[in-house]
C-alpha cells in the first residue's frame, strides 16, 4: 500500500510548498534557540559557576540520552504514518505502546548517566524527568510530523524551552532564583509540556493495529540517529583529551557561531523526511537545487562577516580562532546536502537501504575518529576541523551510493513497511 491519494502529488508541486514549510519550521527553531540563549544568560548572571555547570551538565547530555532511550521509535513513527492513511491504524494504541517502551528506557538511561557523574537528589531527579519528558514529547509530536503538520509538531518540541525561559525570568524578578528553583523550573516546563501533549487527542483511531515490525525498524533508525550525534561531538571529545581545555574553548566557541548550518539542516530534514513519501517520484536534482542556493548564500555570509561577528560577540577574546570558520563552513555546506539522502533513505527507501546506510555511517564514524587522532596531533584545531569536513564528505558520498543502489524506489509506490 502506498501513500494516500490525497497526499500523492507531483514532486514539483510539493517542492513549491516544501520550501515554505521549511522556512516556517526554521523560524520556530530559531525562536527556540533564542530562548535557550536567554535561559542560559539568566542562569549565568544569577548563579555561581559551579551550579551553572551542574545544570549545563544535565542539559548538555539531554539530546544524546533522549536519542539513546527513544530507540529510533520517533523516526519509525514518522516513516510509517507519512506513507499510509493513518485513519486505518490504531495510532493512539500504538503511541501508548511506544511510550511504554521509551519512558522506562529513559529512566534507566538517566540513572546510568547519573551514576557515572555521581548525581544525586534533586539533580538526579531532574535528569530523569527531563529525559522521560523529552521522550514523550518526541513520540507524540512525531505523529503530528507524520501528518505533515510540521509547524505544530516543531512548536511542541520547543515548548519546554519557552516554559523554562518564562519560569526563570519570573523567578529572577521575584528574587527566588536558586539552584533548587532552577531545577524545579526545568522539571515543571518539560514535564508540563509532556503531560499537555499526552492529554491531547489526535492521530488515527482505526481498528488495524500497527505491526510490531515498525518498532523493530526503529532500531535501525536509532543507529542512524546515534551516528549523527557522535559525528557532531567526537572532535570535541578528542580535543579535550589531546589538547588543553583552552584550545577546546576556542574550538567550541567558534563552532557555536557556525550553528546556523545545523539549524538549517534540522529544519530541512524535519520537513523533508515525511514529505518525500507524499511525492509520486523523488527528483534528487530538484531537491538539491534550492539547497545549493541556500548553501551558497550562508557560506558567503559566514566568510564575509564571520570574523566581525566573532569579534563583536566575544569582545576580541576568541579572534585567534577565526581561521576555523572556513573548514567549519565547508562541513556545514556538506551537511546541508546530506539532508537529502538522510531524508530520502530514512523516510522512503526500504529497510535494506537503512541497513546499507547504517554501515556507511558507521564507517564514517571510524574514519572521523582516526582522522581526528592523526590530524589533531599534527595540525591542532585545524586538523580537527578538516577531519570533520572529510568525514561528512564520506558520509554524503555513502548516502548517494545507497540512493543509487535503490533508485527504483524513488519512483515505485512505497510499501507501508520496509523489507
Amino acid at each position: 500500500m502506498g501513500v494516500p491519494d490525497r497526499l500523492r502529488l507531483g514532486s514539483h508541486t510539493l517542492l513549491g510548498t516544501t520550501q515554505t514549510r521549511v522556512g516556517r519550521v526554521l523560524a520556530i527553531v530559531l525562536g527556540g534557540a533564542v530562548l535557550q540563549v536567554l535561559s542560559q544568560t539568566v542562569l549565568a548572571r544569577s548563579l555561581p559557576k559551579e551550579e551553572v555547570g551542574l545544570i549545563s551538565l544535565i542539559l548538555g547530555a539531554l539530546p544524546l540520552l533522549s536519542t539513546l532511550s527513544l530507540a529510533g521509535q520517533d523516526a519509525a513513527t514518522v516513516r510509517l504514518l507519512s506513507r499510509v492513511d493513518p485513519g486505518r491504524y490504531d495510532v493512539p494504541g500504538y503511541t501508548r505502546r511506544v511510550l511504554a517502551l521509551v519512558v522506562p528506557l529513559g529512566v534507566a538511561i538517566a540513572l546510568i548517566y547519573g551514576g557515572y557523574y555521581a548525581l544525586s537528589g534533586l539533580a538526579l531527579l531532574t535528569a530523569i524527568v527531563l529525559v522521560t519528558s523529552q521522550n514523550a514529547v518526541q513520540v507524540i509530536t512525531s505523529v503530528l510530523r507524520a501528518a505533515h503538520r510540521y509547524e505544530l509538531a516543531i512548536a511542541g518540541t520547543r515548548l519546554p524551552a519557552i516554559g523554562v525561559a518564562i519560569l526563570l525570568i519570573v523567578l529572577l524578578s521575584i528574587g527566588r532564583l536558586s539552584l533548587a528553583s532552577a531545577f524545579g523550573a526545568l522539571m515543571l516546563a518539560y514535564g508540563g509540556v509532556a503531560v499537555l501533549l499526552a492529554t491531547r487527542r489526535g492521530g488515527g483511531a482505526g481498528e488495524t493495529p500497527v505491526p510490531a515490525s515498525v518498532m523493530r525498524e526503529g532500531f535501525f533508525l536509532l543507529g542512524l540517529g546515534l551516528s549523527y550525534s557522535i559525528m557532531v561531538s567526537v572532535d570535541k571529545l578528542i580535543i579535550g583529551k589531546l589538547l588543553p581545555y583552552t584550545d577546546l574553548a576556542v574550538y567550541a566557541t567558534i563552532f557555536a557561531i557556525m550553528k546556523g548550518f545545523d539549524f538549517l539542516f534540522h529544519s530541512i530534514t524535519y520537513v523533508l523526511m515525511p514529505r518525500v513519501n507524499a511525492m509520486k517520484s523523488v527528483s534528487v536534482g530538484r531537491l538539491n537545487a534550492p539547497i545549493a542556493g541556500l548553501a551558497a548564500i550562508v557560506f558567503a555570509l559566514y566568510l564575509v562577516f564571520g570574523d566581525e561577528v566573532v569579534h563583536l560577540l566575544y569582545r576580541g577574546l576568541y579572534d585567534q580562532g577565526t581561521y576555523l570558520i572556513l573548514p567549519f563552513a565547508l562541513s556545514g555546506v556538506i551537511k546541508l546536502f546530506y539532508s537529502v539522502p538522510s531524508s530520502v533513505i530514512g523516510g522512503r527507501l526500504p529497510r535494506s537501504a537503512l541497513k546499507q546506510f547504517l554501515w556507511f555511517n558507521t564507517a564514517g564514524i571510524v574514519v572521523n575518529v582516526v582522522l581526528n587522532l592523526v590530524l589533531i596531533r599534527s595540525h591542532g584545531l585545524l586538523g580537527a576541523a578538516v577531519a570533520t569536513a572529510i568525514a561528512w564528505g564520506l558520509r554524503l558520498a555513502g548516502g548517494y551510493i545507497v540512493m543509487a543502489a535503490n533508485r527504483t524506489h524513488l519512483e515505485a509506490p512505497r510499501e507501508p513497511f520496509g523489507v
